[in-house]
C-alpha cells in the first residue's frame, strides 16, 4: 500500500493530478506495468502521465463485463474455449491472430461491436502481447479489490472523512506489522528443500523469500517431468536451440535458447520476463548443461530477502531528478528506512548492536570532518573574494584620482 488519495470526481484531469502526485512521490520513476479497469478517463490520463509504462486492462473486469455483450454465446463451451485462449493461452501474436480469426469466422461475429472494440484494445488485455513485460504474474487487480473490500467492511456511506482516514491507518498499520513479521520469518528461517543434495535448490532459499522459493521449487520439481523433443543440431553454436515439452501429450513444445558463454537463456513461454521466476523449461536445460546455480541476471531484486536493503538512493538518482527539494525528500526517506532496517536486524544481538554503534559513530566522525573541511574551504574562498574585491576598489580609487581636477 503506497498511499491514499481523495478525489472529488473521476475525470481525466483528476486522474492526471493523481498520477502526477504518485510520480512526484517516486522521484519521477514510472511503474513498469499498471493495471486498471476499462475506464476511458484513466486510460487517457495514463497515456499522458505514464507514457513509458505498460498499461494492462484487468481480465477479471473484462470477464465480468463480457456476458452482457455476448448474449447466447455465453452458453457455448466451444466459443468460451476460444475466448479464454485469446485471453491467456496464446503465446505469440501470430497464435492470437489465428485463434481470433477462427472465433470470428466460426460464429459470424465480424460485425460484433463489443468484440471489435476489444480487438482494438488487444494489446492491453491479451497475454500474447504482454508476456514480455514484467507484471509479477498478475492478470487482474484482485489485490486492489481485496483492499476495497477491507475498507468497505470498516466504513459506511455516512462515515466522515476523518474517521475513514483513522480506520485506513489502522488497517495499514496491521498490514505493516504482518509484513515485518514475514520479513523476520524470511531472515531467520530457511525453507526446507525437497532435494537435499541439489546445489541449485540448496542455494535458492538463501536469496529468495519463503513464498517465492516455494514457487521456484515447484518449477524445479516440474522440470523433472520434462523431456527433450529435439536436441540442438549444432552444440558448438553460441546459442543452441533446445525443444522441450512435458510428458503430457497435450502440452506445448517450448524453445529454449541457451548462450553457453554468458549463460543467458530465453524460453518461448516467457515466464521469467512476465513473472521474474525461471520456468521449468529453462531449469531442465540448466540441469542438462550443468548450470548448478541461478545466474545473477535471473535473480529479480523484488523477490529476494534483502529487497528492502537494496532500495538505495542511487536507484532513484538514476532517474531524472526533479527539484532539489524532491531529491532531499527521497534521500531522507530512503536513508531513514535503511538505518531503521539495520537497527531492527541488530536489536536482538548484543555484538551486532555494538558493531552498528561503532559503524554509525565512525560515520558521524567522518561527516563532521567533511563539513569542517567544507567550512574551511568556504572561508578560504570568501577571503579570496574579499581580497579580490579590495583590489578592485583600490584600483577604482586610483583611477578616480587620476581624472580628478586639482582644487581651485
Amino acid at each position: 500500500m503506497f498511499g491514499l488519495a481523495f478525489m472529488s470526481d473521476e475525470t481525466e484531469s483528476s486522474f492526471e493530478w493523481l498520477f502526477k502526485s504518485f510520480l512526484d512521490s517516486m522521484n519521477g520513476k514510472q511503474p513498469e506495468t499498471i493495471f486498471t479497469d476499462q475506464c476511458q478517463a484513466i486510460m487517457n490520463a495514463i497515456e499522458t502521465i505514464f507514457p513509458h509504462s505498460h498499461h494492462r486492462l484487468c481480465q477479471w473486469h473484462i470477464n465480468q463485463n463480457a456476458p452482457s455483450h455476448l448474449g447466447s454465446l455465453n452458453g457455448d463451451s466451444s466459443f468460451k474455449r476460444l475466448w479464454n485462449k485469446c485471453m491467456t493461452h496464446c503465446e505469440s501474436e501470430e497464435e492470437f491472430e489465428s485463434t481470433w480469426s477462427i472465433m470470428i469466422d466460426e460464429y459470424n461475429l465480424s460485425g460484433h461491436k463489443w468484440l471489435n472494440g476489444m480487438y482494438t484494445l488487444r494489446y492491453k488485455w491479451a497475454t500474447a502481447f504482454s508476456n514480455h513485460k514484467f507484471s509479477a504474474g498478475l492478470l487482474a487487480i484482485s489485490s486492489s479489490e481485496v483492499t476495497n473490500s477491507v475498507l468497505k467492511r470498516s466504513s459506511n456511506s455516512e462515515i466522515s472523512l476523518y474517521d475513514f482516514v483513522v480506520n485506513y491507518e489502522k488497517i495499514q498499520q496491521s498490514w505493516r506489522e504482518k509484513e515485518k513479521a514475514e520479513d523476520t520469518r524470511c531472515h531467520h528461517k530457511k525453507a526446507p528443500t525437497m532435494l537435499k543434495n541439489n546445489p541449485m535448490l540448496n542455494s535458492a532459499p538463501d536469496v529468495y523469500t519463503l513464498t517465492v522459493y516455494k514457487l521456484f521449487e515447484l518449477e524445479f520439481i516440474n522440470s523433472l517431468n520434462m523431456r527433450f523433443i529435439e536436441m540442438p543440431l549444432d552444440f558448438s553454436a553460441v546459442s543452441p536451440d533446445f525443444k522441450v515439452k512435458s510428458h503430457d501429450e497435450n502440452s506445448k513444445v517450448r524453445h529454449v535458447l541457451f548462450n553457453k558463454e554468458t549463460t543467458e537463456v530465453k524460453c518461448s513461454c516467457q515466464k521469467f520476463e512476465s513473472m521474474g521466476i525461471l520456468c521449468k523449461h529453462i531449469l531442465m536445460v540448466f540441469n542438462f548443461m550443468n548450470v548448478n546455480y541461478i545466474p545473477k541476471p535471473f535473480l529479480r531484486k523484488r523477490w529476494m530477502k534483502n529487497a528492502k536493503n537494496r532500495v538505495l538512493v542511487d536507484d532513484f538518482c538514476k532517474q531524472e531528478s526533479g527539484s532539489d527539494q524532491e531529491s532531499e525528500m527521497v534521500f531522507v526517506n530512503q536513508h531513514m528506512r535503511w538505518i531503521y532496517t539495520l537497527t531492527m536486524r541488530c536489536k536482538s544481538n548484543g555484538d551486532a548492536r555494538n558493531k552498528l554503534t561503532e559503524i554509525v559513530e565512525g560515520a558521524r566522525e567522518q561527516i563532521d570532518e567533511f563539513f569542517e573541511k567544507l567550512k574551511l574551504d568556504d572561508n578560504g574562498i570568501q577571503e579570496e573574494n574579499m581580497v579580490d574585491e579590495m583590489v578592485i576598489q583600490d584600483a577604482a580609487k586610483e583611477k578616480d584620482k587620476a581624472y580628478r581636477l586639482p582644487n581651485a
